[in-house]
């Protein structure tokens, strides 16, 4: 996905020497929501449910979306609370969800006759 929004930063001109020195929040903010818009009205006929997705997409979803696939490739907890800059290991372990669905459907189809 980075990439993908590297190559959009390049190709509508907003990249300078260094991408990412001067750029405020909310410019990153604004600029992160066009990419996501219009990456929606690309995959929209294919894809309409990824699409509404991406529609309601945010920097903060993106914030969660990494922390969960992280973890989801076997990236350990502590790491990714570094990563993340939580004071806490409990604040983290918000992003275990998946995992515990994943077990549950495990267990449920392990003793599922």
């Amino acid at each position: 996905m980075l990439s993908a929004l590297f190559r959009w930063l390049v190709e509508q001109r907003y990249v300078v020497a260094n991408p990412f020195a001067d750029i405020k929040p909310l410019r990153l903010w604004e600029v992160m929501r066009r990419f996501f818009r219009q990456a929606s009205q690309i995959i929209e006929n294919d894809h309409p449910a990824l699409a509404e997705k991406l529609r309601q997409a945010t920097p903060h979803w993106m914030w969660h979306t990494h922390a969960t696939h992280a973890i989801a490739r076997g990236v350990e907890l502590s790491a990714v609370r570094d990563n993340l800059r939580h004071a806490s290991i409990s604040t983290t372990s918000i992003y275990l969800h998946a995992d515990d669905v994943k077990r549950a459907r495990q267990f449920g189809q392990a003793f599922t006759d």
